[in-house]
């Protein structure tokens, strides 16, 4: 057992988020494996209901309205005494305990300053938000001492943190897709999905273009939204086509997700998915590139309508590449790797 306890600080996002079931998800891995881990929430009855867990939660508001302060040059007194209430019903952060931070936030360093922390970059393109133009190399996380570790999820990621803070220690672990939910199914539906909260303004034109130049096709267009992850995966199972409005993604879930239940993935690579996007079963279109986006989804819709088991097999091939190489025991590897290493470094700076 390790006794040097582990909080992750958690966002609040009103809608399914996939970066966050990914918080949980590691949370749940090492205390499996003898760490000492939990999740942080802002409010006391906060929890995440749109996917089955039993993962280990905390509450801190304090810590939540000094995220919210950060950028704050000075503060009125109404607002520190807020701070001061907030604290005294708050949880004291054990000094030596390692606080993980998400990328989306910018100055953690001044929060609990002698705290030890590791950022879990889970989307590299948000990494400089926050900082204003012209902000020094000591402005930034990545460059401090106390930052143990910054943990990604591709390959695109670790290169771009290594290419912005090339002194930080910077490692990949590979994300695993859920087989007993994300599966191959073969009975498919002439439906293409999509995820409609991603690139809103491309989907709009794509799939209005594809229906004004198709008024008689009986292909049904499905939006997902709003779904637990149990649905998600009905849906997916079902749908042929999959549409992906990856940009400018850390990994970009829905698409892996996608191939994963044999759907035909159409769509944006979003710079992450160069790694799993293959032309042998999938068409990668250009980021941003409108027409090529709808021609390739009338390709896929005669095709299938002319022959669905050539389409389907290619869904099929998808799916074993995804589950044989983002798989659950991979990631669980990979995140012990990185946390035994972490502690080691964490004990040789005490």
């Amino acid at each position: 057992m390790i006794s040097r306890k582990i909080y992750f600080v958690c966002p609040t996002n009103p809608h399914p988020s996939g970066g966050v079931k990914q918080i949980y998800r590691m949370v749940d891995i090492l205390n499996k494996n003898g760490f000492d881990a939990a999740v942080i929430h802002k409010k006391a009855d906060q929890r995440e209901t749109w996917f089955p867990n039993n993962t280990k939660v905390v509450h801190n508001p304090y810590l939540f309205k000094l995220i919210k302060y950060l950028d704050k040059k000075k503060l009125s007194i109404s607002k520190k005494l807020k701070l001061m209430y907030l604290k005294k019903i708050s949880f004291s952060i054990e000094t030596d305990s390692i606080l993980v931070f998400p990328e989306i936030y910018s100055s953690i360093n001044k929060i609990e300053p002698f705290t030890k922390k590791v950022i879990f970059n889970q989307n590299c393109y948000y990494t400089f938000n926050g900082f204003p133009l012209g902000s020094s190399a000591e402005d930034f996380p990545y460059n401090k001492k106390n930052t143990l570790e910054t943990i990604v999820v591709s390959e695109d990621s670790k290169n771009y943190i290594q290419t912005a803070f090339p002194n930080t220690s910077v490692h990949r672990i590979r994300l695993g897709i859920n087989a007993s939910i994300f599966n191959f199914s073969e009975n498919k539906e002439k439906i293409i999905a999509f995820m409609p909260r991603k690139l809103s303004e491309d989907s709009t034109q794509i799939i209005n273009i594809f229906q004004s130049r198709n008024n008689n096709s009986d292909w049904k267009i499905m939006p997902i939204d709003n779904k637990s992850e149990n649905e998600v995966a009905e849906i997916l199972k079902k749908a042929a086509i999959f549409l992906s409005f990856n940009h400018k993604e850390g990994f970009g879930l829905p698409p892996v997700e996608a191939m994963s239940c044999g759907c035909y993935v159409i769509g944006y690579r979003g710079q992450a998915g160069k790694e799993y996007f293959n032309s042998e079963f999938s068409a990668p279109v250009e980021d941003g590139n409108i027409l090529e986006f709808v021609l390739k989804i009338e390709e896929a819709t005669k095709v299938y309508d002319r022959n669905p088991h050539e389409i389907i097999n290619k869904g099929r091939i998808a799916s074993e590449f995804v589950l044989a190489n983002y798989t659950i025991s991979n990631e669980e590897k990979d995140i012990i790797n990185i946390w035994n290493d972490i502690m080691t470094r964490a004990e040789e700076q005490e």
